[in-house]
C-alpha cells in the first residue's frame, strides 16, 4: 500500500510538471499572438467589416478575403483555395467562409474591359479580393509556436537550475533525539547567534547539507531568452534594439538590424496594401473619403524612431571614444 501511495504521489508531481510545461508554452504563445495581431492598423474599413477577425484569419490561415454580400454588405472572411490556379499561381476560385457563412467566389483580377455595366454590377457579388499574410500566404502562427517552444524550454531549464541551487539541511538522528534537533533547528532558523546542546547526546556529524553541485546558469538562460524574444520581434518586423550594459551597440550592426526588420515588415505590409488597392479599385473607392488602407501602428513607428535615436547616440559615444584615444581627453 505504501509503494502505491508513493507511486501516486510521484505520478501527481509528474502531471503537475506537465501542466506547468503546457501553461508556460501557452503563455509565451499568447504573448506572441497578441503582438503579431497588433502590428497593423486597418483604416476606414466599412462598419460591417472586422479588422481583428481579418488579422486572425491571416495569422492562422495565411490568407483571407474581402467581398460584398447581398445580405451583409461588405464583409471579410476566412478563405481557402477551391479549384485551379491561374498563370501566377493564385487561386481562380475561393471558398469564402466564416461562422454560419459559406460562399464560392471568383478571384478579382481587375480585368473588366469589354464588360457591360450589367456584367460589372453582377461581378460585384461573385468576386472577392484575396488578402495575403505574405506573398507565400503562409500563416504566422507556426513560426510563433516555434519561438514559444524555445522560450518554454529555456524557462523550464532556468526553473530546474534555480531549484538545483537549494541546499536543504539534512538532520540524521535517532527518533529519541528528534524533538531535541527540532528545537535546535528552530533556534537556527530564528537566527539565534548561539545554540547550546548536550555534547554527550548530540553528534555534530548528524548535521548535513545536501548540495547538488549544479552550476548557476539561470542568468545566462535569461540572456538567451532575450535573444529569442528579439529574434521573434525581428521576424514580425518590430524594432527591438536591446543595448547590453556590458557592450556598446555598433552603429553598423544597428543599421543592419534595422534593414532586416524593415524587410520583414514589408513582407507583411505590402500584400495587405495590395489587397486595399484592389478593394478600392473594384468598388470605386480610390481617391474618395471611403478609400481603405492599412498601416503600421503609430506606436511601432515611435519605436523605430527611438531606435534610430539610440543608434545616433551610440555613434556620438564612439566619436567621443576615438577623441579620447587620440587626444587623451575630451575638450
Amino acid at each position: 500500500m505504501g509503494k502505491r501511495k508513493n507511486f501516486m504521489r510521484h505520478n501527481y508531481q509528474f502531471v503537475d510538471n506537465l501542466l506547468v510545461n503546457d501553461a508556460t508554452f501557452i503563455d509565451y504563445l499568447e504573448r506572441f499572438k497578441k503582438v503579431a495581431l497588433s502590428v497593423f492598423e486597418w483604416v476606414n474599413l466599412p462598419k460591417s467589416m472586422n479588422a481583428m477577425w481579418l488579422e486572425k484569419c491571416l495569422y492562422y490561415n495565411g490568407q483571407a478575403s474581402l467581398l460584398k454580400d447581398k445580405r451583409f454588405g461588405f464583409i471579410n472572411t476566412n478563405c481557402c483555395t477551391n479549384g485551379d490556379l491561374n498563370i501566377y499561381g493564385l487561386p481562380v476560385n475561393l471558398n469564402c467562409y466564416s461562422f454560419g457563412y459559406d460562399s464560392n467566389r471568383k478571384l478579382y483580377t481587375g480585368l473588366i474591359e469589354g464588360l457591360t455595366d450589367a456584367q460589372k454590377e453582377q461581378r460585384e457579388f461573385y468576386e472577392c479580393i484575396l488578402v495575403q499574410n505574405n506573398w507565400d500566404r503562409t500563416p504566422t502562427a507556426g513560426s510563433m509556436e516555434l519561438f514559444a517552444l524555445r522560450l518554454y524550454e529555456a524557462e523550464r531549464t532556468a526553473d530546474v537550475n534555480i531549484k538545483a541551487q537549494k541546499t536543504p539541511v539534512l538532520l540524521l538522528v535517532d527518533e529519541t533525539q528528534r524533538l531535541t534537533m527540532e528545537n535546535m533547528y528552530s533556534q537556527y532558523d530564528g537566527n539565534k547567534p548561539f545554540i547550546f546542546g548536550d555534547k554527550k547526546n548530540l553528534n555534530p556529524d548528524s548535521l548535513r547539507s545536501i548540495k547538488t553541485e549544479a552550476p548557476f546558469i539561470a542568468d545566462k538562460i535569461i540572456d538567451y531568452k532575450k535573444e529569442i524574444w528579439n529574434e521573434a520581434l525581428t521576424f514580425l518586423g518590430i524594432n527591438n534594439i536591446m543595448v547590453d550594459k556590458k557592450e556598446r551597440l555598433i552603429t553598423d550592426e544597428a543599421n543592419s538590424n534595422n534593414e532586416l526588420i524593415n524587410l520583414n515588415l514589408q513582407s507583411y505590409l505590402a500584400p495587405r496594401q495590395e489587397a486595399c488597392r484592389q478593394f478600392n479599385e473594384k468598388f470605386g473607392l480610390t481617391g474618395t473619403d471611403k478609400e481603405i488602407s492599412v498601416r503600421v501602428r503609430s506606436d511601432l513607428h515611435n519605436i523605430i524612431k527611438n531606435a534610430q535615436s539610440i543608434v545616433n547616440d551610440y555613434k556620438k559615444l564612439d566619436d567621443i571614444d576615438n577623441q579620447i584615444n587620440t587626444e587623451g581627453g575630451v575638450e
